[in-house]
């Protein structure tokens, strides 16, 4: 098995460390799942209730995402690889780049005494008299996860949905959602053809809908030859999901320059998914709750 990617655009560094961050926050444990085509990372799925969060990265363009990527799987039918790591590790690992500049940016795996992800990164460093260059390295153990075990790591990628809503901007829905949290363990999302979103919590009290207008809402793209062909006929799709799991996806966020669009399932799941600049994007998916 080989695996080596190279990452020299600055933003895309700086969102690849936000990533890692974000996901870090919200499981110890990071699935790293290297293909021909992309790099999956996610956190180790919920998958009792239905609860995923991932986050997708193209490969296949040399002016994208990474300047160069090459890898070999376990074999050509299964040419991929799945590792796990602690996130921690990895965000200390990239945590340089919070605050200092870097040329570039490279992931390989390699073997010494154990498997482990090796992350080298160059900073120029100039004084009075020389500038250097020098290397940081660091090595993060992981664990190659046996093809016999790659079920447990599926993830939904074909998921039918009703209505597709562009969102408002994080940083409103970050504030609305710190507050509604503390109202109600749950909140009901609804998307309108009319190009509305409304964000409900309901107690035995009071009522508090929050409302959002003027935002694109189209019937939402389906897998499938007949995606086109059959396309919803609902003019309004609700989900109610767990507030705080809602709340603290847009509690850890934090994005360069993102489009987030709501997909609905009417009643049944949400999919936040957040589209990043040169071909990556992050799918948090919500399961419908009843509890009161």
């Amino acid at each position: 098995m080989k695996f080596r990617a190279v990452m020299n655009d600055g933003i895309n560094i700086k969102e690849f460390l936000n990533v890692i961050s974000t996901f870090s926050r919200m499981q110890k444990n990071l699935i790293i799942n290297v293909q021909p085509s992309k790099l999956l990372l996610q956190i180790e799925s919920e998958a009792y209730d239905g609860q995923y969060l991932w986050c997708e990265i193209d490969a296949t363009l040399r002016d994208g995402f990474f300047s160069e990527y090459l890898m070999d799987g376990i074999d050509t039918e299964h040419n991929q690889i799945y590792m796990t790591c602690l996130a921690a590790s990895f965000l200390r690992a990239l945590s340089y780049v919070r605050n200092n500049a870097v040329e570039y940016i490279k992931l390989k795996l390699i073997k010494t005494h154990m498997p482990c992800l090796a992350v080298e990164m160059s900073t120029t460093i100039t004084n009075d008299q020389d500038v250097l260059t020098p290397k940081i390295q660091h090595a993060i153990p992981v664990t190659v996860v046996p093809r016999s075990e790659w079920n447990q790591y599926a993830i939904p990628l074909e998921v039918e949905y009703d209505l597709s809503i562009a969102m408002p901007a994080g940083k409103s829905l970050r504030g609305l959602l710190d507050k509604k949290k503390n109202l109600a363990p749950t909140v009901t999302l609804y998307a309108t053809t009319n190009d509305e979103l409304s964000l409900v919590v309901e107690t035995e009290v009071v009522t508090v809908a929050s409302h959002y207008r003027n935002l694109k809402c189209v019937p939402a793209h389906k897998p499938g030859p007949d995606a086109d062909s059959n396309p919803t006929n609902l003019s309004e799709a609700c989900c109610r999901v767990d507030t705080k799991k809602l709340a603290a996806l847009f509690e850890t966020i934090n994005f360069y320059d993102v489009i987030m669009t709501a997909n609905i399932r009417h009643e049944q799941a949400l999919n936040i998914r957040f589209d990043m600049r040169q071909h990556a994007f992050v799918n948090y998916i919500l399961p419908a709750t009843n509890f009161e």
